[in-house]
C-alpha cells in the first residue's frame, strides 16, 4: 500500500494510517514531496515528480522483496495524495490493483484557478494556466480517464468538500464511464451521516478510518487480477506512461500530452501520434523493454528509416507528437 501525503505534509503525518494498514497484513510506502517537510528538490505539482512513486514502488520491491507482493499494489492519497493517485492510476495504468483518492486534485488548472493554492501551484508549474496551458493538460487527468485498466478505483470526500472542489472528481468519473470503465466507486458522506470524510488525515480527531475500511475490504473481497495488455489500443500521454510493453514520454515529461496508437505483431511494433497539447513538434520518446527479442531492428520513422538496432541494445526511438515510429525486427 502506498500513501500519499497532502500539499504541505509530510510523511509523519502518514504513520496513524501506516500502522493501521500494516496491522491487516499491508506492507506499507509512505511518500513525501519533493521540497516540502525537509525533503530535498521542488515540486512541480503532478509533473514529474509523479514518477517518484514509481521508484519508490521499485526501490521497495528491490530491497523488501520478500516482504512485497509486486502483483498486488494499491495506492491511497489524501488531497494533493489524491491528486497523486488520479496522475499514477493513468499514467501506469497496469500497476495498480486498487486505489483510493480521498478529496483529491483531478485538474490542477482548475484547482488553481479555484482560488486555493494559486500562488503555490502556478509557481509550481510556471505561470498560470493561460500563461503555460499546455503544462496544464498534462496536470489533468481527466483527459487520461480512458487509461485506467484493472483497478478498483475509490473516491471520496464530503458532500460541503471546498477546498478541492467535488465538480472535478464529477468529470473524471464521467470520462472514465465514458470510456466504459466500470470499476470506479465514489463515496460521498453527507451532514445526516455518523461518519464524514472531512479534508484532511485521518487521525484521533478526523476519522477516516471507516473510509479507509470500505476500500481495503473491497479490494481483498474482490481482488482483479493484473490486465493483459493486448497487442493493440490506444492511451493518451500526459507528459509520459510506463506500460509492460513500452515507456512513452511526450515533450520534457510535464509539457505535452498526446494520443499514441500502438500495434504489436510477430515482427514489428508500430506507434502514432496525435497531439493533443499546442506544441505539434514536441518530442515523443518511445522505448521497448531491453529484453525484446531482435538480431537487428530497423527504425522507421515517419515512413522513412532512422537506422539499424543491433542485438542487445535497448530499442529506442523518437518522432514528433504528429509522427510515428515503427520496429521492424529481423530475428534470424
Amino acid at each position: 500500500m502506498v500513501l500519499q501525503c497532502g500539499y504541505n505534509g509530510g510523511r509523519d503525518l502518514l504513520l496513524f494510517f501506516a500502522k493501521r494498514m500494516a496491522a491487516r497484513g499491508y506492507f506499507c510506502v509512505c511518500n513525501g514531496r519533493r521540497g516540502k517537510a525537509g525533503q530535498p528538490g521542488q515540486h512541480d505539482d503532478g509533473g514529474i515528480e509523479i514518477m517518484d512513486i514509481y521508484d519508490s514502488i521499485r526501490a521497495a520491491i528491490a530491497k523488501y522483496g520478500d516482504k512485497v507482493d509486486a502483483s498486488r499494489i494499491s495506492i491511497i492519497g489524501y488531497s494533493n495524495g489524491g491528486g497523486n493517485v488520479f496522475s499514477v492510476m493513468v499514467r501506469f495504468p497496469y500497476l495498480f490493483r486498487g486505489g483510493l483518492a480521498l478529496f483529491g486534485i483531478t485538474d490542477y488548472g482548475k484547482w488553481a484557478s479555484s482560488g486555493h493554492f494559486t500562488k503555490e501551484v502556478t509557481n509550481a508549474v510556471g505561470g498560470i494556466p493561460e500563461q503555460v496551458p499546455d503544462k496544464y493538460l498534462v496536470r489533468n487527468a481527466v483527459l487520461a480517464a480512458g487509461n485506467l485498466r484493472g483497478a478498483r478505483f475509490h473516491i471520496a470526500y464530503d458532500e460541503k468538500e471546498t477546498t478541492c472542489p467535488v465538480s472535478m472528481d464529477e468529470a473524471f468519473v464521467e470520462a472514465a464511464k465514458k470510456n466504459g470503465y466500470n470499476n470506479i466507486f465514489v463515496h460521498v458522506s453527507k451532514i445526516t451521516d455518523i461518519n464524514r470524510w472531512f479534508h484532511g488525515y485521518n487521525d484521533t480527531k478526523n476519522n477516516l478510518s471507516p473510509i479507509e475500511d470500505v476500500f481495503m475490504d473491497d479490494i481483498e473481497k474482490n481482488p482483479l487480477p493484473p490486465p493483459q495488455m493486448g497487442p493493440a489500443g490506444e492511451f493518451v500521454v500526459p507528459g509520459f506512461i510506463v506500460t509492460p510493453c513500452f515507456t512513452c514520454v511526450v515533450g520534457r515529461g510535464d509539457d505535452a500530452v498526446a494520443n499514441v496508437n500502438y500495434q504489436f505483431t510477430e515482427k514489428s511494433v508500430k506507434f502514432t501520434f496525435t497531439p493533443i497539447s499546442s506544441d505539434k513538434n514536441a518530442g515523443a520518446r518511445i522505448t521497448l523493454p531491453q529484453n525484446t527479442p531482435h538480431k537487428e531492428t530497423d527504425v522507421i520513422i515517419n515512413g522513412k528509416s532512422a537506422g539499424i538496432i543491433k542485438d542487445g541494445l535497448s530499442l529506442k526511438a523518437e518522432t514528433t507528437i504528429n509522427g510515428t515510429v515503427e520496429f521492424r525486427m529481423n530475428n534470424q
